[in-house]
């Protein structure tokens, strides 16, 4: 059965694997979908100051506070 819900974000290539796993469990739990994006670090910065819409980001806290300012 396909989510009928997906959530999109963007990750550091760092979490991928991990967030591969944890996304497989949340849909089998919830049934919402979730597709996870693993780029460079750098890009992901980027890509969300230049407003791309995510419903989440995975990134160090470092490049987060940078964002934040």
């Amino acid at each position: 059965m396909t989510p009928s819900i997906t959530l999109r974000g963007i990750s550091s290539m760092a979490t991928r694997l991990v967030l591969q796993e944890l996304t497989e469990a949340y849909t089998l739990q919830t049934g919402i979908g979730v597709q996870i994006e693993s780029i460079g670090g750098v890009d992901v910065a980027k890509r969300v100051a230049n407003a791309e819409p995510f419903d989440v980001v995975f990134l160090g806290s470092g490049a987060m506070d940078k964002l934040l300012q």
